[in-house]
């Protein structure tokens, strides 16, 4: 192999087997960006805790935090979109397995490409709209009730987030076929 393709080679379990070295390589920096995505999700988390204990004691002295609902409010909802990726990549939700398990291998592979390509239109067309919506929210200047603070940063977010998650979800339906070629 020649100096300038071996840095495509990637050694990860989502690897797709065979001379696929560019789709790999994808798949190696869409697993990176789902570590980054991973751990600003939890500095999110923790930086919400931070600030509700902060609160609390200076409620307790008679001077709570102006706006820390707000924020607090807005790190949820950012440690939510950044941990999605990761959770997916885990396969960490929650899954209706019961009566799936019943089936034989060949039906339930069947059933997890349907519902792979159903989730992958439902997320591209979220993904879409919520960038259309945040473009909406800064034209129209609506900023957050108390601190004032542009909406529209954290819904662009969001839809970045679902993006990679239905990159995921894109992984998934792209490593079910060239699977199903063997």
């Amino acid at each position: 192999m020649s100096a300038s393709v071996s840095f495509l080679k990637v050694s990860n379990a989502g690897q797709i087997p065979g001379d696929f070295a560019l789709m790999n390589s994808f798949f190696a920096l869409l697993d990176r960006s789902q570590n980054i995505l991973k751990n600003i999700g939890a500095a999110c988390l923790m930086a919400m805790a931070l600030l509700t204990g902060a609160d609390i004691i200076g409620r307790l002295n008679g001077s709570p935090i102006f706006g820390s609902e707000e924020l607090v409010t807005i790190l949820a909802t950012l440690a939510l979109a950044f941990s999605l990726p990761y959770a997916h990549a885990q396969r960490s939700h929650i899954g209706v397995e019961i009566l799936i398990r019943l089936f034989p291998r060949r039906i339930r592979r069947r059933i997890k490409l349907a519902t792979n390509i159903a989730s992958l239109a439902l997320f591209s067309v979220v993904t879409w709209r919520m960038a259309l919506y945040a473009g909406t929210i800064k034209e129209s200047g609506e900023l957050s009730m108390n601190l004032a603070l542009p909406e529209y940063y954290v819904i662009y977010v969001l839809s970045f987030c679902f993006f990679i998650f239905t990159l995921f979800i894109l992984k998934d339906v792209l490593t079910f076929f060239n699977k199903a070629e063997k």
